[in-house]
């Protein structure tokens, strides 16, 4: 079905709202017949929307028609009736926005309005570096802050020791915050709880890697269900069915989405990718050819820097491959 067009009056009358948002502030409109305020969204799932008030109270909302995808971490207004029934009437101006790719390769919204990208990765199942490398490119063309978290650290031996080594020394070789974390050895926690002040965070990455655990230590007080692992494949089952924003103690938000598998950033051209991994930025521009690929020309300066050791082998792998997945989608 195709979607409906906007008449001048419901243009006129977004435009209104989207104005007051700013004027409001959570108080209401003594000219209108129903209450505006400002409010954000703290769960989102299909079509049902709660929305918290300045005030802290929280509204279940209805959506208006035409206003777009809707995350947790929105800005929106609402409008309330008598019997406090809502409906968002206008989305504010967001900081930036979280996609994967969806359903018939869809762009699909996750959250809104993000500071801080947290990947979450553990001992068991085993890190999958080139998904740490998409999470990574997602936060630097949002652009948000990224944090990696390598939990269940107890379960660290002498078979998987070296593979979570090289991990550490990768990403924090170029700059990336890395803490390690246990709930059962209470390691790190304090140190991830500081990391989370001040700014909105989502946890991101496989299921089974303890993000669950993990809000349920930040948040004792919420009821967050915990999954197992399961014993023949070590992928857990997705125990989060709904994405939700939560209010951290120590001050700080956190969304908590959906189990992701297969998480695909959304990168529109070669530059969303070179501009993904931080440590490639000084060599844009010095290639012999200025259309380079960065696969096999000759004088490329991405190569050159690699074979010097200047660069990681692993993330150039991932650079190459993140590349030849674009040329693929837009064949």
């Amino acid at each position: 079905m195709a979607k409906r067009r906007l008449t001048d009056q419901q243009k006129r009358r977004i435009a209104s709202n989207k104005n007051s948002l700013s004027k409001l502030k959570g108080t209401a409109d003594k000219s209108a017949d129903n209450h505006i305020f400002n409010g954000l969204v703290v769960s989102h799932h299909g079509k049902k929307l709660i929305v918290e008030t300045d005030d802290k109270k929280q509204y279940a909302c209805k959506l208006r028609q035409n206003l777009g995808d809707i995350a947790c971490g929105d800005n929106v207004a609402i409008q309330l009736d008598q019997k406090n029934h809502g409906v968002v009437v206008a989305v504010n101006k967001r900081k930036n926005l979280l996609e994967k790719t969806g359903f018939a390769g869809l762009a699909k919204a996750v959250a809104a309005n993000i500071g801080q990208l947290v990947i979450v990765c553990s001992v068991e199942p085993e890190p999958n570096n080139y998904l740490i490398d998409r999470y990574l490119t997602a936060a630097e063309n949002l652009p948000a802050e990224a944090l990696i978290i390598i939990n269940k650290i107890d379960l660290l031996n002498d078979s998987n020791r070296a593979s979570i080594e090289a991990i550490k020394e990768t990403y924090s070789n170029i700059g990336y915050h890395l803490i390690e974390t246990s709930i059962k050895e209470h390691i790190g926690l304090e140190e991830l709880k500081a990391a989370l002040q001040n700014t909105t965070s989502i946890l991101v990455g496989l299921s089974g890697v303890g993000k669950s655990s993990l809000v349920k230590m930040l948040l004792p007080d919420t009821d967050i269900r915990i999954g197992e692992i399961s014993t023949a494949s070590k992928e857990g089952k997705h125990t989060t069915t709904v994405s939700s924003l939560y209010h951290l103690p120590d001050g700080g938000n956190l969304i908590d989405s959906p189990g992701v598998r297969d998480f695909t950033p959304r990168n529109r051209d070669k530059e969303d990718i070179v501009n993904g991994f931080i440590e490639l930025k000084p060599y844009q521009g010095y290639c012999k050819f200025s259309n380079c690929s960065h696969t096999t020309e000759p004088g490329c300066a991405i190569t050159e820097a690699l074979n010097k050791g200047e660069l990681s082998q692993q993330r150039v792998n991932s650079f190459k491959k993140m590349l030849d997945d674009l040329e693929q989608q837009t064949r």
